[in-house]
């Protein structure tokens, strides 16, 4: 059953809870029971019979009214500043609930009887106008709780459609600084290779290719496959062995099978970049250590490499902060993120939960 038959069937059970119940308990009530509602059977003047399309006729327009300000008067009216109008109709539709059930008692049914037992010239034209204003009551004020809850509802959706549409937009502008930043990174490490002539040139714009489609076409979506994301990595500390010399040593090991799982794209190469960026000399032994762990959903990234008297660009810290905002938006507590700095060693440890 769809959401709207089920509504509707709501609706349908709660009128007839509402209406029929009272009317046929008014009935019943009068067999068999204690003064002084045996000295007033209905049936003296009026039968079950009679009785039932009194009770329809008068409650349908209280059914009016329940839609009419659930779905016209309040979102047409009350909302939109028109507060004097909304309560002019309401008080209308009030009066006509109150008098219109001894209208139709008096003009259709039947004479306007007394009711015995009750102090004074009590007449059933008074109490059908008490009851008449009590439903009024409760159906106004089911209708604008309603209409109020309906209204809340739809405001928290909207805000969080919201929330959403802002996160992507987030996203992508954070994608979009560190995509040309790599990018950029990565051609000047094909330029030097070029520049030496060296005869892994061929080998590096391939790789290169391979970084630029994942870079422009694959990590344009939310999640990646990890393995897609691994071999991202691989092509990238690939090109950076090419373009070092016999000073540097890279290890990079991965141990877990990587291929049921994904991942945010590009949210592992800012530390990766990193460390090739400042760890590395040409002139001193240095070395970058890399390490990727799989182990069930628990995904565990260590990078660690020796410090090297390097200035530190401001672009280092835009690409760090990127990452770390989108691991808040994209792994908000499922990740644990360490940075460790001695005087010889920097250490970046990062934990994720992949599920």
């Amino acid at each position: 059953m769809n959401k709207k038959r089920l509504a509707i069937l709501i609706h349908v059970s709660g009128w007839i809870a509402f209406f029929l119940v009272p009317f046929l308990l008014f009935n019943i009530s009068h067999i068999n029971e204690p003064a002084p509602f045996k000295n007033f059977p209905p049936t003296q003047n009026f039968s079950p019979n009679q009785n039932l399309p009194f009770f329809l006729l008068k409650n349908l327009f209280l059914i009016l009214f329940f839609y009419t300000n659930l779905f016209l008067l309040l979102p047409k009216l009350y909302y939109v500043k028109r507060k004097s109008t909304y309560f002019f109709i309401v008080l209308l539709f009030m009066i006509t609930t109150i008098y219109l059930p001894s209208f139709i008692r008096k003009e259709f049914m039947a004479p306007v009887m007394n009711m015995p037992n009750i102090p004074g010239p009590v007449r059933r034209g008074e109490i059908d106008r008490l009851f008449g204003f009590l439903h009024f009551l409760i159906i106004w004020f089911l209708s604008s709780i309603i209409n109020l809850s309906n209204r809340y509802r739809l405001m928290e959706q909207k805000n969080k459609e919201m929330k959403v549409q802002k996160l992507h937009a987030e996203l992508s502008y954070l994608k979009a600084q560190i995509n040309p930043h790599f990018l950029f990174n990565t051609l000047n490490n094909i330029y030097a290779l070029s520049i030496c002539e060296k005869e892994q040139t061929p080998e590096a714009i391939l790789k290169l290719s391979a970084i630029m489609r994942y870079v422009t076409q694959d990590a344009n979506s939310e999640i990646v496959p990890l393995e897609k994301e691994l071999e991202y990595l691989e092509n990238y500390i690939s090109l950076q062995r090419l373009r070092s010399d016999d000073k540097l040593t890279v290890e990079f090991t991965i141990t877990g099978e990587p291929t049921t799982h994904v991942i945010a794209p590009l949210l592992l190469i800012n530390f990766v970049e990193n460390a090739f960026k400042y760890g590395v000399s040409n002139h001193t032994p240095c070395f970058v250590n890399i390490s990727i762990t799989l182990n069930d959903n628990q995904f565990t990234l260590i990078v660690s490499n020796k410090i090297m008297d390097t200035v530190v660009e401001d672009s280092t810290f835009t690409g760090t902060n990127n990452t770390l905002r989108r691991l808040q938006l994209q792994y908000p507590n499922k990740h644990i993120l360490t940075i460790n700095e001695t005087d010889k060693l920097y250490k970046v440890f990062l934990q994720l939960d992949l599920t």
